[in-house]
């Protein structure tokens, strides 16, 4: 597709523009880069600018441009300046020819590529591209001195010229703002950008002059509008060159009355706002106080209360909303000044203003745009309270009150704004709506939280109030806000004497009863926020349990309701575990109420768990074992129709239904073990000689746990195609591997480990279940705890089983990586069982595994195995003879593995996996002094797989290493070489 001639060149370009497949564009891009890279380039750029079809011309700028980012430094001192020379001339030709703003644009691109690359050549470019305007053709640069002062300059030129200028000064910084400003000659574009703002400053200002009232021209303002653009970008580099430089372009501060002056005027309005509200958020430092002081008096003034009021009354238009960003800029920016001088006259009409932003008409989000944006300013404006607060310490100076004041009244503002709109509204929103809507509101709820050490005990009584007043109204909107008010406090109320009491206001009323007793008034959602207030109160009841009944019989009546059923389980779940003592007398009242429940239709799987979860949580905190055992036979006869349900559908045929009863009843059996788990809180006797308890073991209680096992096994047996099922079969039995006491729940080790020996390679979520026996196993790892040699010999022997039938580790990563992981749990505990002669001739597949899992490409099995070692290679102090095997052993395989490690660092491991395989290596050169003649051999073997490094390179590499004996230093050393290895670097040799 190379072309041969000009006009070939031109008919590709032309066909960028006709109707074409990605693939034919894809082919004509590349032939017209290459033309664009060549040596005739330069040539080319100049017949494509001379074309008469303007896209052609586009394409003969951009064609500069990709020159001078390519080959810029082929050219000599004398081939610059006639570059610059040619892009001035068509610079000036094409704006007189009033050429479309889209090829005069890519020209200011090409011109500021050559700036990029040749700084020194063109260093006042802003005033040579004005003379050569002035002259109507490309002046030469020494020559710039001979024309008048830029100012006369700049008002000799027509509408376009001046356009045209004020492009290229806004590509210049642009572009220059992106160049990495950590090189030292991109410093030096800085510094010459500061030699151009005084020319660039008189540009923008004598446009902005002409139009700087509502009276400008109308035909001037277009020119206005990309004068306050290049302003704007001149703003924002002056921003990174001082953050990045230390630069500061003192003169560009002149243009911003000038500027400001513009906001008022209509046509002109949306680009000075960005301007204002880009410099207030961003670069405040930039706007002097005299600047401030102007933008507030603009707020103060008639145009902006008619701005205001347009605003308050639902107009959220484009406009609009920019006015109001431009607000919460300004008040961010002084965010100091309006704290501690909000009685002041202008503070306070600025912060009406703010508080106006939370109360315009409308729906939040759906219909009122700004609410959202607004609370931001809040929670800024908090956050210096309470700074304020902890720098001043007990004293408190005499702001604070009045900001206290202007903080409640926001929050009012806010609650007014979260209240739920009719059911109607909210069915007619789509997702969007809903979201917006649904963040809103927790955004209020983080300002309140954030505002509790400001505002304190004084927040939450109103709301408490407000809440008891809405619920004696029957205004249950309100209500429904108040209380999700209240539920976002909840984590910050303290829990003193004053706040109690005011909790008991609420909990004491007749809230509870109202709202169980008006269910046909009271709107669903407004009970469903009741519901969940009364768990995330929970701590409460625990202190005050006369109010736990009232709380629990509203919670058994909601849960009956389809729609609150989730939750109220939720909260039932909650307030059971944490007032689990109080309620034990309930027991009985508990199960009936359940009984009941579960014929109701909001008995779901989610709810029967939370439930019963709940009911084993009460019957945990009974004193006397024997007495649990009954009310536990109760709760599994409940487990047993879903069991039976799922069994019967097996029989059936039907697996797939079978699989939700199923599922149900072995999700309710984690959730009694979860509830029969001591709580954390109580404390642990540490001298009691009283002796280990055989109740559950052995005695009355072991036939519940039989029957419970039973279940299991049954259900695993029944949905043993289910990986889901395997899953929390498995969980059932870890609900007692953390317990420190016997329960029904905490299995015997050869009962759990008999049913973990059911799994093989055919069993779905195998990894899951041989991650149950590595729990198995760590819990009895202690010293404290039980030796299980047994369980651990049988359930070794099972591990190397899989592994010797899986083959290798590529054939199922996950399987490998749990196998491995189960050995490595037996160190050192259990080295005896390792070491056995019964499992001896496993012993060297099962090496060689791990170390195959080394080599491999899988990420989890090689972390498994690096840790294996890590372990492995450090064990040191053991019995005698055990000792003296894992020291033949580590002779034996140690090669091995420093052949598996030098292979990663040589470039086989990615860059993530280094740290893991550093472990093996630190502890073999620590601890083996044959690990140096084991490394240098992995070094120089035929099938390590770089060819980027040298012989030399490799042993300084490997003295590093020896000579860092293990510390953390090594991590970096063999990622210098494995850089290295992978050519992403220079030689190694440093």
């Amino acid at each position: 597709m190379q072309p041969s001639s000009y006009e070939e060149v031109e008919q590709l370009v032309k066909q960028l523009y006709l109707p074409r497949t990605p693939q034919q564009i894809a082919q004509v891009n590349e032939a017209l880069l290459t033309i664009q890279r060549s040596q005739d380039g330069w040539r080319v750029g100049d017949l494509l600018l001379a074309s008469q079809d303007p896209n052609v011309r586009f394409f003969g700028a951009l064609t500069f441009t990709i020159k001078l980012n390519s080959d810029w430094e082929a050219l000599d001192v004398k081939s610059a300046e006639d570059l610059l020379q040619r892009l001035i001339t068509w610079f000036v030709m094409l704006v007189s020819q009033s050429e479309s703003s889209l090829v005069v644009k890519k020209i200011c691109s090409a011109l500021v590529a050559f700036f990029l690359r040749f700084p020194e050549s063109w260093q006042q470019c802003v005033r040579h591209v004005l003379c050569s305007f002035h002259a109507g053709r490309a002046v030469s640069v020494v020559d710039e001195k001979q024309y008048p002062p830029t100012d006369s300059l700049i008002n000799k030129l027509t509408p376009y010229q001046a356009t045209s200028a004020l492009w290229f000064c806004s590509t210049l910084v642009e572009d220059v703002g992106k160049a990495d400003s950590n090189s030292i000659k991109n410093h030096k574009l800085y510094e010459k950008i500061k030699i151009n703002v005084e020319d660039a400053v008189s540009l923008i200002g004598r446009i902005l002059t002409t139009v700087g009232s509502a009276n400008g021209e109308l035909s001037d303002i277009p020119l206005a509008q990309e004068a306050i653009k290049c302003f704007h970008s001149w703003v924002y580099f002056s921003h990174k060159a001082f953050i990045d430089s230390a630069i500061d372009l003192e003169k560009l501060k002149t243009l911003t009355p000038i500027a400001l002056r513009c906001i008022a005027h209509n046509a002109l309005f949306e680009e000075t706002a960005d301007l204002f509200t880009d410099a207030l958020s961003n670069y405040s430092r930039f706007l002097r106080r005299e600047d401030i002081e102007a933008l507030s008096r603009v707020f103060s003034s008639q145009w902006a209360e008619e701005r205001f009021n347009r605003m308050r009354s639902a107009d959220f238009d484009s406009e609009s909303m920019q006015f109001g960003r431009l607000l919460l800029a300004f008040g961010d920016a002084n965010v100091q000044d309006l704290a501690q001088a909000s009685e002041a006259r202008e503070s306070q009409h600025f912060m009406r203003m703010l508080h106006g932003l939370l109360t315009c008409q409308g729906i939040a989000v759906a219909e009122d745009e700004i609410c959202a944006i607004a609370i931001e300013f809040w929670s800024t404006f908090v956050e210096f309270m309470i700074d304020s607060l902890f720098a001043e310490g007990e004293s408190r100076a005499p702001w604070i009150k009045s900001a206290r004041g202007h903080m409640v009244q926001a929050i009012e503002e806010c609650w007014a704004k979260i209240r739920l709109p009719p059911s109607e509204v909210i069915a007619s929103w789509d997702s969007d709506y809903r979201a917006g809507f649904k963040d809103f509101r927790k955004d209020v709820a983080d300002l309140l939280q954030s505002s509790y050490p400001v505002l304190g005990l004084e927040i939450f009584q109103k709301l408490t109030q407000l809440a008891l007043q809405s619920v004696e109204n029957e205004a249950w909107v309100d209500t429904e806000a108040t209380l999700f008010c209240l539920i976002a406090l909840s984590d910050s109320v303290s829990e003193g004497t004053e706040e109690d009491a005011v909790l008991a206001q609420l909990f004491g009323s007749q809230m509870f009863t109202h709202l169980s007793t008006w269910v046909s008034k009271v709107p669903g959602k407004t009970r469903h926020t009741s519901v969940n207030l009364l768990g995330h109160y929970a701590s409460f009841f625990e202190r005050h349990t006369e109010y736990l009944p009232a709380a629990l019989n509203f919670l058994f009546h909601a849960i009956k309701e389809p729609l609150q059923a989730p939750i109220a389980s939720k909260s039932i779940h909650s307030l059971s575990f944490s007032c689990r003592s109080s309620l034990t007398a309930e027991l009985g009242t508990f199960l009936l109420q359940y009984q009941h429940f579960l014929t109701t239709s909001s008995a779901d799987s989610f709810t029967k768990e939370r439930v019963i979860g709940a009911i084993a949580a009460i019957i945990q905190a009974l004193p006397d074992e024997a007495a649990k055992v009954h009310s536990l036979e109760q709760l599994l006869s409940f487990v047993d129709r879903d069991l039976h349900s799922c069994v019967n559908l097996v029989r059936a045929g039907d697996r797939e239904a079978a699989t939700i009863p199923g599922i149900t009843a072995l999700q309710c059996l984690v959730s009694m073990g979860k509830g029969m788990q001591e709580p954390d809180d109580i404390p642990i006797d540490l001298e009691s000689d009283r002796p280990r308890t055989k109740f559950w073991e052995h005695e009355g209680g072991f036939p519940l746990q039989q029957r419970i096992m039973q279940m299991i096994e049954t259900l695993f047996n029944t949905l043993d195609y289910d990986g889901e099922a395997v899953e929390i079969a498995c969980s059932v039995l870890r609900t007692g591997f953390t317990e420190t006491t016997p329960g029904p729940f905490v299995f015997r080790p050869d009962i759990c480990t008999a049913f973990l020996l059911k799994s093989d390679l055919p069993t779905p979520r195998l990894g899951i279940m041989l991650a149950t026996a590595c729990s198995l196993i760590s819990s009895h790892s202690t010293e404290s705890s039980t030796r299980i040699d047994n369980e651990a010999r049988a359930l070794f022997q099972h591990t190397l089983s899989l592994m010797r039938r899986l083959g290798t580790p590529a054939n199922d990563p996950e399987i490998a990586q749990n196998c491995i992981d189960f050995i490595g749990r037996l160190i050192p505990r259990y080295m005896n069982i390792m070491l056995d002669t019964s499992v001896k001739g496993y012993l060297e597949e099962m090496f060689l595994f791990t170390i195959q899992c080394l080599n491999g490409q899988d990420v989890l099995p090689k972390r498994s195995a690096a840790s294996f070692w890590t372990t492995f290679i450090e064990l040191h102090d053991l019995a005698k003879n055990e000792q003296a095997a894992v020291d033949e052993i580590i002779n034996h395989v140690g090669p091995l593995v420093a052949e598996a490690l030098v292979f990663n660092f040589g470039g086989h491991a990615a860059r993530s996996e280094l740290d893991i395989l550093c472990g093996p290596l630190k502890r073999m050169v620590f601890r083996q002094v044959r690990s140096k003649a084991w490394l240098e051999r992995a070094l120089f073997n035929a099938a390590f797989p770089s060819p980027r490094v040298d012989a030399n390179e490799k042993r300084i590499f490997l003295q590093k290493v020896i000579n860092l004996r293990g510390l953390k230093t090594t991590n970096q050393v063999v990622k210098d070489f494995w850089i290295s290895c992978r050519g992403m670097s220079s030689a190694y040799a440093s």
